[in-house]
Parts: C-alpha cells; sequence; structure tokens
C-alpha cells in the first residue's frame, strides 16, 4: 500500500483510509471491511465546512491510529477570525469488534469559539470481489440510512436475503442529521487508480449510482483553553431477513473478539537495535492478521487489504517461517487446515479428497457462487506444502499425540499428491484451469501472466511448475523421517524410494543445459518454460537439486540481471516480458527471498545467504514503520548514488509472509535446527557482519522453553543455553562455500 494509507485490524475487522483517516476515492479499496464487505465506503469530517489541516498521522500500532489536526484560517458567522492552528483537532481510532472513534478539539485561542463539526458516512456495501474488478450481473439494494436520536444506521439488503448494516452510535445526538439519497456518478475516478494485484491490468467500470449519504452535524462551543469530545462506535453487522412477525428475532452476526494472537513469541534481543525494531514490527504485525475466520479456527489472513481471509499456502509458509517463534501456531494452522480439507470432487470449487484449500470467502459473491471460494481449492503447492509444515512441526514439537492427531489428515494429503496431484502420469504433480471462475495459475506466483514462454508461444495445461515437485520431494523425504520415529519403517522406505525417483526425473526434464538453470515450468505438451525466474530458487530450499546444479543456480540468483540489490527479482531482467513494476514479472517478494537464503544457507552458500538477508534489511528500514509489504518493484539499486526501494502501488501491508520473512531469515543465519524426539538443538550459526549478539528468551522445543544466546563474528560463536537440562545443545562450526 502507498506510504499515505492508514490500515488498522483486529479480529475481523479491518480499515483502509488515506493518512487523514480519511475514507474515500482517494486510496484504492478504501473502506471499513468485515467478512469481504465494505461496510463504509465514505468517511469525511469538515470544520466550519473546511477540511483541517494535517499535521501528522500514524498507524503504526495496527489496532489503533491517529492523525492531529490544525485548523485552517477560519471566520464565524458572527464575523470573528480564527488563526490556523488555533483550534486542536485529534482523531483517535480504535479497532475492538467495530470502529472506536474520538474526535478531540481543543481551543487554544483566548476567546471562545463556536464551531460546526460535520461528519459525512456513506457506504455501497461492495464485496471486496467486486472492488478487485471481478464483475457482477447484479447486486442487492443499498437502503436509504435511518437515524434516531444518537443512531445512524446504513443499511444493505443482499441478493440472498442477508441483511447487513453498519450502526453508528454517537455520545451526543447531532443538532442536525441529514440524509441525501444519492446521484448518478462515474466510479472511473476509482477504478483507474486501481491496478488491481495479480492481473497487472487496469479495471474500468461502467457508470454507477453514487449510495445514499448522511451528513452529521454538531455545534461545539470551545471556552478559552477548552476542549471537548464527539465519540462514535462504528458496528458492523449481519442477519437473515426474515419478515414473519411470529418468527423468532433472526441471528446477528457481530465481529468476534480481538484478542485472538498467539499469547507470547520467542523474544529476541541482538546488539543492533534497527534489526530488533524490525523484527519486533514483523511480530506485532503477524499477531495482527491472525483471525478468528468462521467455522475455522484462527489462521493468519494472508494480508490486508486485498486478502483477509483463510489462504493455504500463505498460511502453511507463515507458519513454517515462525517456528523458532511459536509452534502453537504452526499447530493452529494444520489445525485449521485439516478442517477443511479437500472430501470430494467438485470442479467448480477443484475441491479434491484430500487437497488443501487455497482461499475461502464469506460474502455475498461466495455465498451466490458467484466466485467459487466457499472455500476454493484451486492450488498445486498448499497441499505438499501443508505434509512439510507438519514434518518440520513434529520437529520442533516431537509428541505422540500430535503425530496421531495429524496422521489422518497427512495420509490424505499425501494421497491425493499421488492420485489427483498428477494430471498427466508424468511423474509430476502439475494443474489445470477447471474452474470457469478459478485460478488459471495456481502456483504462488498466480497472475495471469506469470507464466509465460519468452517467445510468447502459448502454455498448454496441464502446468508442472519447478518449485512444486521439490516441495513433494522435501514432503516425501520428511515424512519418511517422521514415520521412522513413529513405527512405520516401511512407508518411509516407500517415501524416500519415491522421492529419490522424483528427484531423477525431476532432474532429467526440468535443467536447460543452454541456461545453465532449471526452467520455470514444464507444460501439457511437454515443453519446458525456459524463462529464468527466481522460482528454482525453492529447489535449493526443499533440497531436490543436485549440488552441481544448485551452484549455478546460486551464481544466477545473485547475478545482475535476477538481483536487484535490493533482492532476487521473480523474474530475470533479460526475459522479454520482464517489468519491474509488475506482480510477478520482475519485482521482488521478501518471502520468496527469505526462502532462497535458507536454500542457499543448505548448500552452502553462506555469504551470498548473508548478502541477501543483510539487503532485506536494508530495504526494510525504508518502507513505512519498517515493514517489509508483500513485494516492491525490482529496479536496481545505484550504489553510486542514493536510491531506494520502491513501492508497488497496491501491495498488501502488513502482509503475512512478508511478515514472516525477517523472523526466519534469523532461524536460517543461526542455523537452527531442532531435534524434539532426542531433545537436542544444532545450531550451524554464520552471522553476518553486523549481527555479533543474538539472545532467543523463551525459545520452545518439545514442551519446554530454553534461553540461547549467541555471542561471535561469522562462524566462531558461543553459545549459551539456559533451561532444562534435558536439552542439548551441539554447535556446528563447520565453514561451508564462499564466493
Amino acid at each position: 500500500m502507498p506510504t499515505s494509507t492508514m490500515v488498522l485490524k483486529q479480529g475481523e475487522v479491518f480499515v483502509v483510509a488515506d493518512e487523514r483517516g480519511e475514507i474515500g476515492r482517494s486510496v484504492p479499496g478504501a473502506g471499513v471491511y468485515f467478512r469481504d464487505t465494505r461496510f463504509l465506503s465514505d468517511y469525511h469530517l469538515l470544520l466550519n465546512d473546511e477540511a483541517p489541516d494535517l499535521l501528522d498521522s500514524s498507524g503504526e500500532h495496527n489496532a489503533v491510529g491517529i492523525a492531529q489536526f490544525g485548523n485552517p484560517y477560519l471566520r464565524t458567522a458572527d464575523g470573528q477570525d480564527i488563526l490556523p492552528n488555533t483550534i486542536s483537532l485529534r482523531r483517535y481510532r480504535l479497532i475492538d469488534q467495530g470502529v472506536l472513534e474520538q474526535l478531540e478539539l481543543r481551543n487554544f485561542n483566548r476567546f471562545a469559539v463556536d464551531l460546526e463539526l460535520t461528519l459525512t458516512f456513506g457506504s455501497d456495501f461492495r464485496d471486496i470481489f467486486d472492488i478487485r474488478g471481478f464483475r457482477r450481473t447484479s447486486t442487492g439494494r443499498v437502503l436509504l440510512p435511518r437515524h434516531n436520536d444518537d443512531e445512524v444506521i446504513l443499511g444493505y439488503r443482499a441478493r440472498d436475503g442477508v441483511l447487513q448494516e453498519l450502526v453508528i452510535h454517537f455520545n451526543r445526538v447531532p443538532d442536525e442529521t441529514t440524509i441525501e439519497a444519492g446521484a448518478g456518478y462515474t466510479t472511473e475516478l476509482e477504478e483507474l487508480r486501481t491496478m488491481i494485484p495479480g492481473r497487472d491490468r487496469i479495471v474500468r467500470t461502467p457508470p454507477s449510482s453514487r449510495p445514499p449519504q448522511v451528513a452529521a452535524l454538531f455545534h461545539v462551543h470551545l471556552e478559552p483553553q477548552g476542549h471537548t469530545s464527539v465519540d462514535m462506535t462504528l458496528s458492523p453487522r449481519e442477519m437473515l431477513d426474515n419478515p414473519a412477525d411470529t418468527s423468532p428475532p433472526p441471528p446477528v452476526i457481530r465481529p468476534e473478539p480481538g484478542s485472538l494472537a498467539p499469547e507470547w513469541f520467542t523474544a529476541v534481543r541482538t546488539n543492533h537495535e534497527v534489526f530488533d525494531r524490525l523484527v519486533e514490527r514483523s511480530l506485532r504485525d503477524l499477531r495482527t492478521l491472525v483471525t478468528p475466520f468462521p467455522g475455522g479456527g484462527r489462521l493468519i489472513a494472508a494480508g490486508i487489504p486485498w486478502y483477509v481471509a483463510p489462504f493455504g499456502r500463505d498460511a502453511v509458509l507463515t507458519a513454517l517461517q515462525l517456528l523458532m517463534f511459536s509452534p502453537e501456531l504452526a499447530v493452529d494452522t494444520l489445525r485449521a487446515l485439516a478442517l477443511k480439507q479437500g472430501t470430494k470432487v467438485d470442479p467448480w470449487t477443484e475441491e479434491e479428497p484430500g487437497k488443501i484449500l487455497h482461499e475461502q470467502r464469506f460474502g455475498e459473491m461466495a455465498r451466490l457462487a458467484e466466485v467459487p471460494h466457499v472455500p476454493y481449492y484451486g492450488t498445486v503447492d498448499a497441499t505438499p506444502l501443508f505434509i512439510v509444515l507438519f514434518c518440520e512441526t513434529m520437529r520442533w514439537v516431537g509428541s505422540r499425540a500430535l503425530f496421531d492427531e495429524f496422521h489422518p489428515a497427512i495420509e490424505r494429503a499425501l494421497e491425493w499428491v499421488d492420485r489427483y496431484g498428477d494430471g498427466n502420469g508424468d511423474g509430476f504433480v502439475d494443474y489445470g484451469h477447471r474452474s470457469r471462475g478459478g485460478l488459471v495459475n495456481q502456483g504462488w506466483k498466480d497472475s495471469d501472466n506469470s507464466l509465460q514462454f519468452p517467445d510468447q508461444s502459448p502454455i498448454a495445461a496441464p502446468v508442472a511448475l519447478v518449485e512444486v515437485q521439490g516441495y513433494v520431494y522435501q514432503a516425501k523425504r520428511g515424512l519418511a523421517e517422521v514415520y521412522d520415529v513413529f513405527g512405520k519403517p516401511d512407508a518411509a522406505h516407500r517415501l524416500r524410494r519415491e522421492a529419490e525417483a522424483l528427484r531423477k526425473r525431476f532432474e532429467e526434464r526440468f535443467w536447460s543445459p543452454a541456461d545453465d538453470f532449471y526452467g520455470q515450468a514444464i507444460d501439457g505438451s511437454g515443453r519446458l518454460v525456459d524463462a529464468i525466474s527466481s522460482n528454482p530458487g525453492h529447489c535449493l530450499f526443499s533440497g531436490i537439486a543436485s549440488p552441481e546444479r544448485a551452484a549455478a543456480v546460486a551464481r544466477r540468483l545473485r547475478g545482475p540481471d535476477m538481483y536487484s540489490g535490493w533482492g532476487i527479482r521473480t523474474l530475470s531482467a533479460q526475459v522479454r516480458h520482464y517489468n519491474p513494476m509488475s506482480y510477478h514479472n520482475g519485482s521482488v517478494w521478501p518471502h520468496d527471498n527469505a526462502l532462497i537464503v535458507a536454500g542457499l544457507r543448505r548448500y552452502g552458500y553462506d555469504d551470498d545467504a548473508n548478502a541477501v538477508f543483510s539487503d532485506l534489511v536494508a530495504a526494510a528500514t525504508h518502507f513505512e514503520y519498517g515493514r517489509l509489504p508483500e513485494l516492491f518493484c525490482g529496479f536496481s539499486r545505484e550504489f553510486e548514488r542514493y536510491t531506494i526501494p520502491i513501492s508497488y502501488p497496491v501491495s498488501c501491508s502488513p502482509q503475512a509472509w512478508a511478515a514472516g520473512a525477517l523472523p526466519y531469515l534469523l532461524q536460517v543465519v543461526l542455523g537452527l535446527e531442532p531435534d524434539a524426539l532426542n531433545h537436542r538443538l544444532t545450531l550451524r550459526p554464520c552471522l553476518p557482519d553486523w549481527l555479533e549478539t543474538v539472545q532467543l528468551r523463551g525459545l520452545r522445543i518439545a514442551g519446554l522453553s530454553v534461553d540461547v544466546t549467541v555471542v561471535g563474528r561469522g562462524y566462531e560463536v558461543d553459545v549459551s543455553l539456559d533451561g532444562p537440562d534435558q536439552i542439548e545443545v551441539v554447535v556446528d562450526r563447520t565453514v561451508t562455500r564462499s564466493r
């Protein structure tokens, strides 16, 4: 999101506003949201019919925002001059099962002042898919606002009979309340400014009608040095409309409470204060994104504003990134996704037995089956990654009870990989576009144009992505280790045999000798998509790449066409469809880089790993609040003159796996590897020059809590442990490759 955006969230409610805290067309997607519906699309305030002057604002604390205004020059009705910045107007905003807002006014003049404060509200009650550019044939009906003393209600009757309302309650009765029915206007101003994420194109909409608005006017009298406030709560709610008088009242659905985040994370302190602040920012954002979605427990929402929803891939990868900080979150994630694991074959939703969901939505368009997200299962990688997360969680927790709980879901996921995952029987897990409302591309780069031959020839389905074969290999290897421990040696042997066979097929088919690099995918015609992309970097993370070819991949990923100076690009600058301002064809994604850094360390390229880690830390310091966004542009960093990382215009921020990137990279450079079953913690640290001390407090392994301190430079470190005697710490000071 642009730096002029204030994003606040807690629980199921989030707000996207401009830096003033106002909601309107200046910010794409601005509004108050609950369960995929925008309950407020217009909100602004005037002081004596003038917009106050913004002095400063902040949404740094995620659930609390502040905006400080001063008055412009004003002339009252009786001819009195009020000089600028002699009246303070401060907006406090808190998100907690709705929006609580306080407007505090203070008079710093030596005389009394009479003012008019006008608050204007309106809502189009649009579905998030509608806002994102998914077209609708018809909608429900926006209702004329109602008001009664200290309350205003905005309403919408959805096509399926659901009544949605935003109840605005004031701490005092407005002196005047005016309702405007709405008038014709065009929404092109809003939509032309919105480059829809994942589509890399502008969305234009036909003219539509402006929703009705309500203006609440308050007369404010301020004595010299006096103050007062106008407070309000904005509460979204949904109910089924039932006009029969004899029926019981319809159930009212309101947001769940906001105190939903994990109670605690492992605490981190280092010698580098800036890095400490970046990690704290990441963990704060991740707490904010934990959401109690209906019927599925709590999950980390993928990102604000476009993806406040259950996402299988995003939840799994974020939980994987945070295992050093919260194994409990990984268990919650596995549990929530297992509850929604596929049970049947459904071409519309692309559900199949054992498959892990891609995305679930709760708005009108999902309820009416205008989109298949109920949930939608069109993802090729979430299922093998679900197995990977289980295996890694077992390394941290290692309990028989956990194995017994998830073993049936893991077996179902494994069956999906083997039975449904390979659409054409060539030995690779692939995908094909089956649902008319689904995704064309179903890997993590799921935008329409993220997979292209350099010569622009068409892609044939089904498609086998290079990184997905690595995830399957990693899943089967990891699960074999778990099965060895829990008494399933025959299954473990079979999984290792299958993983090795996959590795050999992978090396034969995905390597491009001409490019000295792995291709991005194999399409349905058997052609290798030989675009140079970041995807093969995930094959270092999973361990499927041979050591010799891993060396070539590592070199190319750090070459000038792939490396921007701030991070590894999604696509080489030498490929014809490269664009540093695109969603997936030349941008830099922090989570993508984090997984690649883990792969670089796996194969011993520690200097490269530390360089990418350090550059991502430097990039984070340039973004608002030290918050790494979902992605940023892939423009080159020019060291001979001052340059900055460039924001992507509609990036989610905060976004889950971007927030998890730096915490995960700390685990990576520490080389921290748990073995809960043997109560052992191994560290193979290689710290960058700027990181000399790392203290971990409350690290959980095998159900025990320990404190770990690492002090030193590079490989020469001392490690101390404070905790139960049952945990053994092993330090591996092996020096590996550098370039």
